[in-house]
C-alpha cells in the first residue's frame, strides 16, 4: 500500500498551528471565496488521504465537499476543523460526528445516549 498525505487547505493561522502537528503540506488561502479550484486540486489528487480544510472554507464549498463525499471513493477524507472564530459554523451540525457516522455507520452521540441509559447516568 503506497503511502498517502495529509493535506490541509486553512487560514495562517490554522496552518501555523497544523504545521506544529507535524503537517508538512499546508496550503493558505487568505480568501476562502477563493479556495474552490485548489480544493478541487487537492481532492482530486490521488496521493491526498486526508484533507483538512477551516470551517469557513468549507461552508462556502460545501457542494464541492458533498460531491467528493458522495463519489464513494475511501480517499480524500475530509475533515472540517473549527477556526476559533467558528465563521462557517452551522448551527446544530457537527462535521466530525458526521464523518464518523458515515465511516461507521452509527450515531456515537445515540450510541452514548444509550449506553449512559443502561448505565443509568
Amino acid at each position: 500500500m503506497k503511502t498517502m498525505k495529509i493535506v490541509s487547505l486553512t487560514n495562517a493561522e490554522v496552518a501555523m498551528g497544523l504545521r506544529l502537528g507535524g503537517i508538512k503540506e499546508c496550503h493558505i488561502v487568505d480568501d476562502p471565496t477563493k479556495a474552490t479550484e485548489k480544493l478541487r486540486e487537492l481532492s482530486l489528487d490521488p496521493e491526498t488521504g486526508i484533507l483538512i480544510v477551516d470551517d469557513e472554507i468549507a461552508r462556502l464549498n460545501h457542494k464541492l465537499i458533498d460531491e467528493v463525499r458522495a463519489n464513494k471513493k475511501a480517499f480524500p477524507i475530509i475533515v472540517e476543523l473549527q477556526s476559533k472564530e467558528r465563521k462557517g459554523v452551522v448551527e446544530g451540525v457537527d462535521p466530525l460526528k458526521d464523518l464518523i457516522k458515515r465511516a461507521i455507520g452509527v450515531d456515537i452521540s445515540a450510541a452514548k445516549s444509550e449506553e449512559e441509559s443502561k448505565l443509568n447516568l
